[in-house]
């Protein structure tokens, strides 16, 4: 019995050191079963981010404001009905061509327009241009017996204009028509009159002693070139050069019979 006691607990401590053992065995593989779902599910994630990674899904995504100052979208897109019409104005020099030299001295002109863009390349113009001019003293003396006179010339127009040459910001055009003109001339002698403070001064001036004028239809036909002051605009500054007739009388009075002058006009059209 003594030897059989000792026995006794050394089994049953055996047996409780093994019972210990399995409980804490199947107790850490249950853990184990319960948290492998979402050690999956992070696996998946992170790995379903390295695949898009890779494929460049999520590369280079800025901010939503990032580079915001850096791109311009361009303003002229062609896209909205106010950019079909065109607005235009300048000015320049008008010299006399041919026979019409005997009539007219060297001259400046204005030009102000606006119209109708049906493409990139066909427009409608309705023009005024005003030139004036100088008459020569030779006829003056002859037609007034004055020293001096001065033509103004006005037309309105209608000229299609047509662009035949594209480059970036670069473009040449063709332009001409035809309408409805008008010349006024004036023979003036030269006066002194006071002016200044208490009229101690003379100033010379020009009084008008004949005047005549002619209306009449005139054709128009020139070329040009327009550049584009910004990419990110549609304003442009053309030069042109046009050759003017007008079905004026051979009445040996200016501007002479069918007078012809070459307006040269450099502006700005929006």
């Amino acid at each position: 019995m003594k030897i059989l006691n000792p026995t006794l607990r050394t089994a049953w401590k055996r047996s409780g050191y093994l019972a210990l053992a399995g409980g804490l065995a199947f107790a850490a593989s249950a853990y184990a079963q319960s948290s492998s779902p979402s050690f999956s599910s992070s696996s998946y994630t992170e790995a379903s981010y390295a695949a898009q990674e890779g494929n460049g899904q999520y590369d280079n995504q800025p901010y939503p404001n990032q580079n915001y100052n850096n791109q311009r979208t361009p303003r002229y897109t062609g896209h909205s009905w106010l950019d079909h019409w065109t607005f235009e104005g300048g000015g320049g020099v008008t010299p006399a061509a041919g026979s019409t030299q005997d009539y007219a001295n060297t001259g400046w002109n204005i030009l102000l327009g606006g119209g109708y863009k049906f493409s990139d390349r066909l427009s409608l113009l309705a023009e005024w241009n005003f030139n004036r001019m100088g008459v020569p003293h030779s006829l003056a003396v002859v037609v007034a017996g004055v020293p001096d006179g001065n033509e103004h010339i006005w037309t309105v127009d209608l000229n299609p204009k047509f662009d035949v040459i594209g480059n970036g910001r670069f473009d040449g055009y063709v332009i001409g028509g035809g309408g409805f003109s008008r010349a006024l001339t004036n023979f003036t002698f030269p006066v002194v009159v006071p002016c200044g403070y208490y009229f101690f001064y003379g100033c010379v001036g020009d009084v008008t002693v004949a005047r005549t004028s002619t209306n009449q239809g005139n054709l128009d036909i020139g070329i040009g070139g327009e550049w584009r002051l910004s990419q990110y605009e549609r304003g442009k500054l053309f030069l042109e050069a046009r050759y003017l007739h007008l079905f004026s009388p051979s009445n040996g009075l200016p501007p002479g019979g069918d007078a012809g002058l070459v307006p040269v006009t450099f502006g700005y059209r929006w």
